[in-house]
């Protein structure tokens, strides 16, 4: 156990990769495993992933979305069936060569999504457009072997959901794309993170994929995070696997094609985004402690009366918040600050003598390190309103932050960071975006949607000089 008297995290603004490992280790959200690219998720980072999930789910089951579940093994003849995907996720495939004591006729992969998956099984189900929509996701784990892994953002091994939806048209099709782009917008503003949502660049879309709809999101360092992908498939798939159906014209047509997903990630751009020197930052939502009572005491007679005032409080909350009471004898109040502070809980009451006698409680709100002394009949509707303001001034500094790191440009000679985001007026050929990958380490990461049927805004491209189309954003990326 750390010593918390004094704070170990090392700066952001010294190295913000290792702020980023000491933080996640230090707060005890995970840690690294035995299997190299692998971690170990512990209770209290494995709670807000959980939370993400309950308020994802929801979501999707009240849009219809119904839950299913694939075996972890595909067979590898499946992903070598469309071509382009097999070679976009080959570098990264786990193939299964063994097993029962013997070599293996057919190999297997262990699945790094599931299109191969799942639609062999699609053919079979679908028979006629009675039978469309279909719209099934899975809660599941993934495997891609990592060469540069990192916690939550690129293990090797990751939980996450991913939808796989078949419809009779194309327009049905590409309203289902951007509905779940919504969706996962939504979702990243539940946790006070801003967004930027469009299309990805034909270089960094979805292999096997017509489109891309992706959500970034701006870490601290002025990093990109892909928080969650919904891509449009067309018939790729579908001619592969032979999901075919029956229409009410009498004739054999290929279903339309859509999957989509978010992972855990998530979690890697919470601590990201909100994540300061201190430690975590926690918007309410998914805080697995929301509100921390910190009982002081000096003697027994005073010991007395403050638990019992404690126990009162924390009873009250637990009603409708996630309550923790730190009531440890070996530990001093301000361990326990450190202790809190760095694992992110939005509020913290603290309950000494004084709080007593005057039947007050002072009230610190991790989002802005402040203080203030609230009296006891007014804490209900006190912490209701504080709740809200956390969330909102959470999401609207991370707002203010990716506002403040965008620069516009006209020429790639103008980029002389790598620590914030470009936008420019682009060609969209993939041979620009390997060049300014190789000379710069940044590339296209959204289309944004105000942008998509709109001209570009300088006639040349930035990097080429040719006719440019639209304008994106570039970053470095995780």
């Amino acid at each position: 156990m750390p010593n918390l008297e004094k704070k170990t995290l090392t700066k952001q603004s010294e190295d913000f990769a290792q702020w980023y490992q000491d933080l996640v280790y230090e707060a005890e959200l995970a840690e690294v495993s035995e299997v190299r690219g692998c971690g170990i998720v512990r209770p209290y980072g494995l709670k807000i992933w959980e939370l993400i999930k309950a308020e994802l789910s929801r979501r999707l089951e009240d849009d219809g979305v119904e839950n299913v579940y694939f075996p972890i093994f595909v067979p590898l003849e499946n992903l070598e069936a469309e071509k382009d995907h097999v070679k976009g996720f080959a570098p990264e495939l786990a193939i299964v060569t063994h097993a029962g004591g013997e070599e293996l006729t057919n190999k297997l992969a262990v699945r790094p999504t599931s299109e191969a998956a799942m639609y062999k099984t699609y053919a079979k189900w679908i028979q006629s457009y009675k039978y469309l929509p279909l719209r099934l996701n899975q809660w599941a784990n993934v495997v891609r072997w990592e060469k540069r892994p990192r916690a939550f953002l690129r293990w090797s091994e990751f939980l996450w959901q991913e939808g796989h939806t078949a419809f009779a048209t194309e327009t049905e099709a590409r309203a289902e794309s951007r509905k779940m782009l919504d969706i996962y917008t939504d979702i990243y503003k539940f946790m006070a993170i801003p967004g930027f949502s469009g299309q990805k660049s034909e270089s960094e879309k979805f292999a096997g994929a017509v489109d891309t709809l992706t959500i970034e999101v701006m870490a601290k360092d002025g990093k990109a995070i892909q928080g969650a992908t919904s891509h449009y498939l067309g018939t790729n798939f579908a001619e592969v696997f032979k999901v075919n159906y029956l229409g009410s014209d009498g004739n054999s047509h290929l279903v339309q094609q859509n999957s989509w997903g978010l992972s855990w990630r998530a979690v890697g751009a919470v601590v990201m985004v909100h994540g300061d020197d201190n430690g975590l930052r926690l918007p309410p939502n998914i805080a697995p402690i929301q509100v921390v009572i910190i009982p002081i005491y000096k003697d027994e007679l005073s010991q007395k009366k403050v638990l019992e005032n404690s126990n009162k409080i924390s009873a009250d909350l637990k009603k409708k918040y996630r309550v923790k009471r730190d009531e440890r004898d070996n530990e001093s109040p301000g361990f326990k600050y450190n202790y809190w502070e760095l694992r992110g809980v939005p509020v913290r009451l603290e309950i000494g003598g004084r709080e007593v006698e005057e039947n007050k409680v002072t009230v610190f709100r991790r989002d802005l390190n402040t203080k203030e002394t609230v009296v006891l009949g007014e804490l209900a509707v006190y912490l209701k309103k504080l709740m809200k303001d956390i969330h909102k001034n959470l999401y609207q500094q991370a707002l203010d932050f990716s506002g403040s790191h965008i620069k516009k440009i006209k020429s790639w000679e103008e980029i002389k960071a790598t620590n914030i985001w470009y936008e420019a007026s682009w060609s969209e050929d993939p041979a620009t975006e390997k060049e300014l990958k190789e000379k710069f380490g940044i590339v296209s990461r959204v289309l944004p949607l105000k942008n998509v049927s709109k001209p570009a805004k300088n006639k040349k491209c930035f990097i080429s000089g040719q006719a440019a189309k639209r304008d994106w954003l570039f970053a470095k990326c995780y």
